[in-house]
């Protein structure tokens, strides 16, 4: 995909095909009382970050699976790759969606949440997301993940975007939306959050 095809897909936000196939996974999804969150880049954007993607990120329940299946099965097609990755491919959008399960540990400093307890649903944008906080949080697990496991170079996309999530959000920064995160990714946060907050004071 080049860099125009990549601009063309994210285009104006609230009418792009990306939000169309996310609108569909809310339909197909609410019919059947499956719950889910939209995660990853477009819960970046959608939270006040600067930045491009090009796929669906769903966070799902595991136990849901068979559901799922069912539901995806009007309007997209299904992969999963010999490792049990399970993604699918919007069939009018061609936008691909990429599903994560919340039940399991796996390599972060926290699991990932269950999704009705960290999604706000959007009547603009028609589909349930992340709340500001559990995006923060969730970036922040993926970043120290990553900076261990792969280094910083690779980490470094996580961490832009929690950046531009902190500097976008200033007025809806408090003690309170950081209290109940894990003590590493709340101290991690905090430190970011206190360089930001500096250079933002020097700025003319």
């Amino acid at each position: 995909m080049t860099a125009k095809d990549l601009l063309n897909l994210n285009g104006d936000f609230r009418s792009s095909p990306l939000l169309d196939t996310a609108r569909k996974l809310h339909k197909l999804f609410a019919r059947q009382d499956i719950a889910y969150v939209i995660i990853g880049g477009l819960s970046v954007i959608r939270n006040r970050a600067v930045r491009t993607t090009q796929d669906v990120d769903l966070l799902v329940r595991k136990k849901d699976w068979p559901q799922i299946q069912e539901a995806l099965a009007d309007g997209f097609a299904i992969e999963i790759d010999s490792a049990g990755s399970s993604s699918a491919v919007d069939r009018d959008t061609n936008v691909p969606v990429d599903i994560w399960f919340a039940d399991g540990n796996g390599p972060m400093v926290i699991p990932l949440p269950d999704p009705v307890e960290v999604l706000e649903y959007d009547s603009v944008l028609q589909a349930n997301f992340l709340t500001l906080s559990a995006i923060l949080e969730l970036k922040i697990a993926t970043y120290l993940q990553k900076k261990r496991d792969e280094g910083i170079e690779i980490a470094a996309k996580d961490l832009a975007d929690v950046v531009e999530l902190l500097k976008n959000n200033q007025e809806n920064l408090s003690p309170e939306l950081f209290a109940g995160f894990h003590p590493r990714i709340r101290r991690e946060l905090k430190r970011i959050h206190k360089k930001i907050h500096r250079r933002i004071k020097r700025s003319p």
